[in-house]
């Protein structure tokens, strides 16, 4: 994204094009100055893979435990016959605990004992820490888990199935459910095409059909009436959205709401659709209702975070991802997002270490490797760039943008040759890729090709008029050899 300068330093910032489903797999101009070159990079999606290290900022010190704020250790360990046993400790308690002196080894102790009612991400691990929490404390709170819900463990029922591929969860995290929870129904032949037709993928076909059935006790008819007119207008809305229907999936999302206005999901799934149609407002409201059903909705906070990065509320969005990350930390594609918001604020080191979690949780998460590399050769790290966009292309040889990142790293460094072989294999996987004929003819004028280099800036304005870098640079090279 920053690039180096052919004669006159021409700074330019592209805003990132941010498409749906959530930092959807497309290709765009990434955001950032160049002088003379416009990075492409991937923008993708959050669930699945994305996320983005986790990040959760602690929230303001309210005791809600008298115990936790008197000065003394809380008073916590064995029950005694007829007493309640002591609820988990919260994350508000844990911070207490810490910032009251207890961060040590009896803090620890505690901890192992009483358990805590949330998963703390490593982001917070480290604020403890640098409040004076000991390693003991740490390692103990990492090894607690919290309690699973007693939702998290009922069999899916059809709806559910369905809200789970509309939100954009992946089809194979959403076969990992269905394998570890089973269903509670008998899904027929209609069913599975529908679970087809919303993006269900070959494995969650069958992991359906060989899912363990637990049919719940009592089935009042009504209720099993309204249930199926609801998956029924979810599995349009899915299908839809799949398909890139975006305005047909929000007239069913809306009707799956009127249906059933307390389903959280229903909200959020609402939300994603009106973020597609560019309707943020509404996108807003419908997660903040959401969160107000359900203030731990995953997808909610997810959704909320993208719709006020695109909105502009960095702070507002990098607080969501963070909300998001507490809930699930391991999900490689928040981080990424969460990664991307703090790249738009300038912490390009907080930008870096969020893309690196993604990685460590997923090695295999393309995009991450290429808004790494993106984020790297911003920071003068050309060889971490290159390599990043190497591993991109080990992974998806045919990828474009990976393509012409790598032929703008290597230009980076002096490598033209090297520079023009990949941005010629871009353009033999998508001829019309105007940032690789910009590519080529800046390389050709550092190679003294004047009269190439004005052909490719030429192609590049053809194929995007809308960026002013590729009009300057041609502009600039006719004067120039016309003088």
């Amino acid at each position: 994204m920053w690039r180096r300068p052919v004669v006159t330093i021409l700074m330019l910032i592209f805003a990132m094009i941010l498409t749906l489903p959530v930092r959807a797999q497309q290709k765009n101009v990434a955001p950032g100055l160049s002088p003379a070159h416009a990075y492409v990079a991937a923008s993708l999606p959050r669930h699945g893979g994305v996320p983005i290290g986790s990040g959760q900022v602690p929230p303001p010190l309210r005791h809600a435990d008298p115990s936790a704020s008197s000065g003394q250790a809380p008073k916590v360990g064995a029950t005694t016959p007829g007493t309640t046993p002591a609820k988990p400790f919260t994350q508000e308690q844990v911070v207490s605990m810490v910032r009251d002196g207890f961060g040590d080894e009896s803090g620890a102790k505690l901890i192992e004992q009483r358990g805590i009612d949330f998963a703390p991400s490593e982001d917070f691990c480290q604020t403890l820490k640098a409040a004076g929490a000991s390693e003991a404390f740490l390692n103990a709170l990492r090894a607690a888990k919290p309690p699973e819900p007693a939702s998290a463990k009922k069999p899916l029922n059809q709806v559910q199935v369905f809200a789970l591929l509309a939100g954009q969860v992946p089809s194979h995290r959403v076969t990992m459910l269905v394998q570890e929870r089973g269903i509670d129904f008998e899904p027929t032949d209609d069913y599975i095409q529908e679970v087809s037709l919303a993006g269900g993928e070959d494995e969650l076909i069958s992991a359906l059909k060989t899912a363990k059935v637990t049919k719940p006790a009592t089935v009042d008819p009504a209720a099993e009436a309204r249930l199926t007119e609801l998956r029924q207008h979810v599995a349009h809305g899915a299908e839809f959205f799949h398909k890139g229907r975006y305005a047909d999936a929000e007239v069913e999302y809306r009707a799956a709401v009127r249906l059933d206005p307390q389903n959280a999901d229903m909200h959020a799934d609402l939300a994603l659709a009106h973020m597609s149609n560019g309707d943020l407002d509404e996108a807003v409201t419908e997660c903040r209702e959401a969160l107000r059903l359900d203030s731990k909705n995953y997808d909610a906070h997810s959704h909320l975070g993208l719709a006020l990065e695109m909105k502009g509320d960095l702070d507002g969005a990098i607080a969501e991802d963070r909300e998001a990350l507490g809930l699930n930390p391991d999900n490689a594609g928040e981080h990424l997002g969460l990664g991307n918001a703090l790249g738009e604020k300038g912490d390009l080191d907080g930008q870096i270490a969020e893309y690196r979690e993604a990685l460590r949780i997923d090695p295999s998460y393309f995009g991450a490797h290429i808004n790494l590399g993106v984020a790297l050769s911003n920071k003068g790290d050309q060889n971490g760039a290159i390599a990043e966009y190497r591993e991109a292309l080990r992974l998806d040889p045919n990828d474009d943008s990976a393509h012409v990142n790598l032929g703008m790293a290597l230009g980076e460094k002096g490598d033209f040759d090297g520079e023009i072989t990949e941005e010629r294999e871009a353009l033999r996987i998508d001829p019309n890729q105007p940032s690789a004929h910009y590519a080529i003819g800046n390389a050709l004028e550092h190679k003294g090709d004047l009269q190439g280099a004005l052909e490719e800036y030429r192609t590049a304005c053809k194929l995007n008029s809308q960026i002013p870098l590729f009009r300057q640079a041609y502009e600039r090279l006719l004067r120039q050899v016309n003088k």
